[in-house]
């Protein structure tokens, strides 16, 4: 769900309430830092509810200290730092500190400390927004919003020199280095002054450039060539960089500046911003669009953006536990449907051995069961028939594998049957004497040919011989060669003889016996 928002721009007179608008900066409203303003104040809050607020602050006195302390833990550290806050900003809740560069060991940790001294107009804004129990995402600052941006904006900022001005009349000198901000201050302007004159504009651009320049070389941020560079976002759109090279060639300090334009382009496309016709204007956007890290904002301030923000995680979290939940759900009645057809086919193999006992019970009611010898031959037919007798599908299925692996061997006939093996005529005395009774085997015959044959014998001896090997391989088969395409017997004579023409579909080239012992009952 996507919030409407609005930035509260709070200076020394006056707050005004902003946003954007088909990528312009309007002022929707201006609101005194008096009773009667507040009074307003409240109104407008109250017709805007829903609405999401940042607090910018943009006043004269927010102070800014740069310390050096001992390298320390992180938790050591922040004690320390919150303790020196403690001591130099008792009389604001508005401060905080930011370590800009951290030492080696042995070294000594670069700490920005700033606080925001004017606590009531402030103050009076968050409790107008915790009254009404409107949504404030943050408090920020122009001076430290700005140089984060120019410090996110990947230019060269060895000695940055941003000068910006306020809406209440003021003129802020904000001082970057490649470690971050190191000092801003807002200076007045002359009483009177016209906006749109480049000339008397430079003067006092200068005038106050120079001013910064000699304090940053006392405090020793500067060294004596060291180069300034001067960036002006002029009011308005203002033009006077022309005025401003011609006032410090005349000032004889030209060579210790370098004056260069604020890309607010290249600031808007850095931070994915659309286009804006100020810096104020980008501002606002990133606030609106990207809020950075709050500021100067306390946890009791931005109550309500924190019950918003878990809020949002809270219902992120139930849609995407929902996601889960109906992914698990159809899991479940996939599982479900494997589970139920399981079942319909146990119950098919159940419906089929209650038929073959039907029919079995049939046969037996049939028969006379008073007879001896009746009943020893019903006995001898389930044990050595029925109770032994091989899954003829799965054997079959096995069997059709195994040709799969063989597309050169065309098989014509499949003889299948029960009992012993045919016996050779010489055996066959043997066979017919008298012996235990045992359960008999069951034996396929496989008859095929070679295609395409080719005359090519050793081919084809080769794939009959490999198929051969192959079936040996099924559980429990014993498997017999009958004929193969060149008979290579002891017997046969040397010359050998075709068995037949190639493109005989009539000829037979291989006869296998498959042999599968008795299935113990």
């Amino acid at each position: 769900m996507s919030h409407i928002h609005r930035t509260l721009l709070l200076s020394n007179t006056h707050l005004i309430a902003l946003h954007i608008e088909q990528g312009q900066l309007v002022e929707e409203d201006c609101f005194g830092l008096d009773e009667m303003g507040k009074e307003a104040f409240l109104i407008y809050l109250e017709q805007r509810k829903e609405f999401v607020f940042s607090l910018l602050v943009d006043v004269v006195e927010e102070d800014f200290q740069l310390e050096s302390i001992p390298h320390l833990g992180k938790t050591d550290r922040r004690a320390l730092l919150m303790r020196r806050l403690e001591q130099n900003y008792r009389t604001t809740p508005y401060r905080r500190f930011i370590v800009q560069k951290e030492g080696k060991k042995g070294e000594q940790d670069q700490v920005l400390l700033s606080a925001l001294s004017p606590a009531a107009p402030i103050g009076a804004v968050v409790n107008a927004l915790l009254e009404k129990k409107v949504v404030l995402q943050g408090i920020y600052s122009v001076a430290l919003l700005a140089g984060e941006m120019m410090h996110r904006s990947g230019l060269g900022l060895a000695h940055y020199l941003l000068i910006s001005f306020s809406s209440d009349g003021g003129m802020r000198q904000t001082y970057l280095s490649a470690e971050g901000l190191k000092f801003s201050r807002v200076s007045s302007l002359p009483e009177g002054i016209d906006l749109q004159d480049a000339v008397r504009m430079a003067e006092v651009i200068v005038l106050e450039s120079l001013r910064a320049r000699q304090y940053l070389s006392t405090l020793r941020m500067l060294g004596r060539d060291d180069k300034v560079q001067l960036a002006v976002v002029a009011p308005n759109g203002l033009d006077c960089q022309a005025a401003i090279s011609q006032r410090l060639q005349a000032s004889g300090e030209a060579g210790h500046f370098t004056i260069s334009d604020v890309p607010l382009g290249l600031l808007a496309q850095k931070l994915r911003l659309p286009a804006g016709d100020s810096l104020l204007s980008i501002l606002c956007s990133w606030l609106m669009l990207r809020p950075p890290a709050n500021h100067y904002g306390q946890a009791q301030h931005l109550i309500h953006a924190i019950w918003q923000k878990w809020g949002r995680m809270l219902r992120y979290g139930a849609f995407v536990g929902l996601f889960f939940v109906l992914i698990w759900s159809g899991l479940a009645m996939q599982e479900a449907s494997d589970v139920q057809a399981s079942i319909n086919q146990s119950l098919k193999k159940t419906a089929q051995i209650d038929e073959r006992l039907r029919r079995f019970n049939l046969l037996l009611k049939q028969s006379n069961a008073s007879d001896p010898a009746a009943m020893k031959g019903v006995h001898e037919l389930y044990n050595q028939h029925l109770l032994t007798w091989p899954d003829i599908e799965l054997t079959l299925q096995q069997v059709s594998q195994v040709l799969l692996e063989f597309p050169e061997l065309s098989l014509d006939e499949l003889r299948w049957h029960s009992g012993r093996a045919p016996v050779e005529p010489a055996t066959q005395a043997a066979a017919e004497a008298p012996a235990e009774v045992a359960q008999l085997p069951v034996v396929l015959e496989l008859q095929g040919r070679v295609e395409p044959f080719s005359q090519q014998y050793r081919q084809a001896l080769n794939s009959v011989n490999r198929l051969s090997s192959r079936l040996s391989t099924l559980p429990n088969v014993k498997v017999e060669t009958l004929q193969l395409p060149l008979n290579i017997s002891s017997t046969a004579r040397v010359e050998g003889q075709v068995l037949a023409d190639a493109a005989d579909d009539k000829r037979v080239d291989f006869v296998l016996r498959l042999s599968w012992g008795p299935k113990a009952p």
